[in-house]
């Protein structure tokens, strides 16, 4: 099963390794978080929600979540580690969706449909059997595949795919080809 973020970019799931698919996917960018999100999602910030996680653990969460870098995949990685983190209760909700809405900067900011796809990602993170994979340090698992790391950690292909098309069926007049392609399984 291979997934693409554009029309000329793939990767094979069953043969590239973690590592491999950071550098392809993520190594180009160099993301300055602004102060405020670290502020809430930093594992180093004191003020820290749960579900807080480092910037490369949160980059192999969209990996392995077959998910890209557009604001909507954005928000479904967030509320899944989110949804995945036990601490996490309705305050924290309130607080994160708050600040994505109304304080964070553009292009961090959600909108009500970015919402919608948090909610899909809290959903999914929740019914996970393995918690807390915010806390998981991924480097350990650099030489593995990534259909080997979905299925260690309990993530249906299937079901992400089936979320995605959710997503479309809710959503069907979002544009979800602004910065980048929504990411498609094929087999």
């Amino acid at each position: 099963m291979t997934f693409d973020l554009d029309t000329t970019f793939q990767i094979d799931a069953n043969r590239i390794k973690l590592k491999e698919a950071y550098s392809t996917v993520f190594s180009s960018y160099n993301t300055k978080i602004p102060f405020v999100i670290w502020l809430l999602e930093n594992p180093n910030s004191p003020l820290a929600l749960p579900g807080k996680i480092s910037l490369h653990n949160h980059d192999y969460i969209h990996i392995l979540l077959g998910r890209g870098i557009s604001p909507q995949d954005e928000a479904f990685v967030i509320g899944f580690t989110m949804g995945n983190d036990l601490n996490t209760n309705i305050i924290h909700l309130f607080i994160y969706k708050f600040f994505a809405k109304f304080i964070f900067p553009y292009p961090y900011k959600f909108s009500k449909l970015d919402l919608i796809n948090f909610e899909l990602g809290f959903i999914y993170g929740r019914k996970m059997k393995i918690k807390q994979m915010n806390e998981i340090n991924f480097e350990k698992y650099h030489n593995e595949t990534i259909n080997y790391l979905r299925n260690y950690f309990g993530i249906d292909a299937d079901e992400i795919q089936l979320i995605q098309h959710i997503e479309i069926w809710l959503m069907p007049n979002y544009n979800y080809t602004a910065d980048f392609k929504l990411i498609k399984y094929t087999s």
